[in-house]
Order: C-alpha cells, then structure tokens, then sequence
C-alpha cells in the first residue's frame, strides 16, 4: 500500500513537472516571436520614414506627397 501511494506521487509530479516544463517554454517561444515581431516593425517603419522624406515635406505638393507615399508602400512595406 505504501509502495503505491509512493508512486502515485512520483507519476503525479513527474506530469505536473513536464506540463510546467511545456507551459514555461511555450512561453519563452511566444516572447521570443512578439520580439522578434516588434523588431521587424520598428526596423520597417524606420525604413519608410526614411522614405517618407518628413523633414521636406513643406516643399512637395500634395500630388507629389502622394506618389513619394505610394513608391514608399510598394518598395518597402511589405516582406520581399
């Protein structure tokens, strides 16, 4: 009776031990990825506001504005 009872705890925190084990590295996967997410938009978006030409924009008309803003959108805003 003693011998069970000792293994029934052991296969009870040997499966409490691997769903926390799983639990813990999906957790550091799904960080990982929304870092690596976040990076891959902020290096686009400093790309395109490069692009965007913001410090001259007073000297472009609303037209030009327009082309420079969709040349910016189909160089660089999606993946390649």
């Amino acid at each position: 009776m003693k011998n069970l009872r000792i293994t029934i705890i052991v296969i009870f925190l040997s499966i409490v031990s691997l769903i926390s084990f799983k639990t813990y590295r999906d957790f550091i996967i799904s960080s990982d990825l929304k870092n690596e997410e976040k990076n891959k938009l902020n290096k686009l978006a400093e790309v395109l506001n490069e692009c965007f030409d913001l410090k001259n924009k007073s000297n472009r008309t609303i037209n030009d504005s327009m082309k420079l803003i969709e040349y910016c959108l189909n160089e660089f805003g999606y993946e390649k």
